[in-house]
């Protein structure tokens, strides 16, 4: 998908999906009334896309006058996979246009051969879920990675070290034959939230990722903000302290090096008495400091909310800038410590919403964080699609 693509306004035929997958179902006078498209247009493109089978008529709903024919969409009209990359594990789902999760499968990462791996994956996911493989339209695969696609660790595992998205998405596509799309964790996670949550068009947010390092998906009118290389979004690099430690990126006091999981990880490491197992990952050894809290560690409590002032701080300039009422934490960290962070950053908030604002933000926890970055790749492909 190019750039080009990206960022175009959508047109009449992703608008009226949008509005239905937001709040389905809807008669063609409630989408013109939605979409500002005239009834002229709602009614021809919505013809279309019941010729196509996006879209099936669901009965009527009584009115004043004639009644209205209600219309959804179908959920396995189309289909896509999404893969989500991480230290430890693969995550393949199959989403359709509703953005459910109809297939899941997890696999240990590979030791070597990642696109043999990945692609041995697709083929099993689609065989255990007995759908049609040609309804499939694509794959969209997403790791901690940068604008350029190249992986963000700063101790990449060997199966993803050495490899850009560019390269990653050739050997795939070659290996399924299906057209392949690349993207990062956090902007895959956001749109996953979009879709699943059926958020509408109407409504900008930004989605909070923790992972291994902190990220951040903004939704503006339905996409995804990329900025002018691809990097917009990067939460984790917000400076909280002028003078901090030096950043993997090459900065100084960026929020992932002061809070990031990784700093957190590290102190609980150091301290013996919070007795973490060797040889973890960050992600793992990080949600087993989130359920040591949660049970009453006041050790690792104390580490998670030293964590989350900094985290609230760098939120809160996040809603400024961007005049935003809606936050979603999501991620397998978010998941894990919600409890901590989400509290944070109301109390950190609230007070100038109330005061100079005059504004409520929600903030809130994803349903799919789990899974929010693979149904968001999934989901970049059939968006993709529509803008054809």
């Amino acid at each position: 998908m190019t750039e080009a693509t990206r960022r175009r306004r959508p047109g009449a035929r992703e608008s009226i999906l949008d509005a239905i997958r937001a709040s389905e179902p809807l008669s063609r006078v409630e989408l013109a009334a939605i979409t500002g498209l005239t009834e002229a247009a709602v009614s021809m493109t919505v013809r279309r896309l019941l010729e196509d089978g996006l879209l099936v008529e669901t009965g009527r709903t009584p009115t004043g006058g004639k009644p209205r024919t209600l219309l959804r969409l179908d959920p396995a009209a189309r289909l896509a996979v999404g893969v989500y990359l991480d230290r430890d594990t693969t995550t393949y789902v199959l989403t359709g246009q509703t953005g459910g999760v109809i297939s899941r499968l997890a696999r240990p990462a590979p030791a070597d051969d990642l696109p043999a791996h990945l692609t041995d994956g697709i083929g099993t996911l689609l065989a255990g879920s007995g759908v049609d493989p040609a309804r499939c339209l694509g794959v969209g695969v997403v790791w901690p990675c940068t604008g350029s696609g190249i992986a963000r660790f700063d101790d990449a595992p060997p199966h993803l070290s050495g490899w850009d998205g560019d390269e990653l998405g050739r050997r795939l596509t070659e290996s399924t034959g299906w057209p392949v799309l690349v993207e990062n964790d956090a902007t895959a996670a956001a749109v996953g939230e979009y879709w699943v949550a059926r958020v509408g068009p109407q409504q900008a947010f930004a989605a909070l990722y923790m992972g291994s390092g902190l990220g951040a998906g903004i939704i503006v009118e339905g996409r995804a903000m990329r900025g002018g290389h691809g990097t917009a979004g990067e939460f984790g690099h917000v400076c909280v302290q002028v003078d901090g430690p030096e950043c993997w990126c090459g900065s100084r006091g960026c929020l992932e090096v002061i809070a990031g999981p990784r700093t957190v990880v590290l102190a609980a490491r150091a301290d013996p008495a919070i007795g973490l197992v060797p040889g973890r990952s960050i992600g793992a050894d990080f949600a087993a400091i989130a359920r040591a809290a949660r049970a009453g560690s006041p050790a690792c409590l104390a580490l998670l909310e030293e964590s989350a002032r900094y985290v609230a701080a760098a939120a809160e300039s996040v809603v400024n800038l961007l005049d935003i009422d809606l936050v979603v934490l999501t991620g397998p960290g978010f998941a894990a410590a919600s409890f901590v962070y989400g509290p944070a950053i109301m109390r950190r908030i609230q007070p100038a919403d109330a005061r100079t604002w005059n504004r409520s933000v929600t903030v809130t926890v994803s349903l799919a964080a789990a899974t929010a970055s693979a149904t968001g790749a999934a989901a970049l492909v059939l968006q993709s699609d529509l803008r054809r």
